[in-house]
């Protein structure tokens, strides 16, 4: 499972993750969204406007978070998987995790 323990802590302990998703011609999107909350093996966070990221989560799943953190020494982790959308929220399950820091 890719959110393990220290995973978790990083990104619930973050105010603000950076999501990127695919444009229709492959550049990538980057944004930054507010604080996420990790339920199961997910990564849930709530949409605010996000016109371009629900675009394209609709057209490509796949998306890349990451989360950093200061908090007790600096740690970071990239996340790769794949998004959607449900209701008013992001669902995000990552198949894989990689340390940054």
């Amino acid at each position: 499972m890719p959110i393990d323990e220290k995973v978790k802590s990083v990104i619930e302990g973050t105010a603000f993750l950076s999501v990127i998703t695919l444009n229709a011609d492959g550049t990538p999107h980057p944004i930054i969204t507010g604080k996420a909350e990790v339920v199961g093996d997910t990564v849930v966070f709530g949409i605010y406007k996000m016109e371009t990221t629900q675009k394209n989560l609709k057209a490509d799943k796949r998306a890349w978070v990451v989360a950093a953190t200061l908090s007790d020494g600096p740690k970071g982790y990239r996340l790769t998987g794949d998004a959607v959308i449900g209701g008013e929220k992001v669902v995000f399950t990552p198949a894989k995790a990689e340390a940054l820091i």
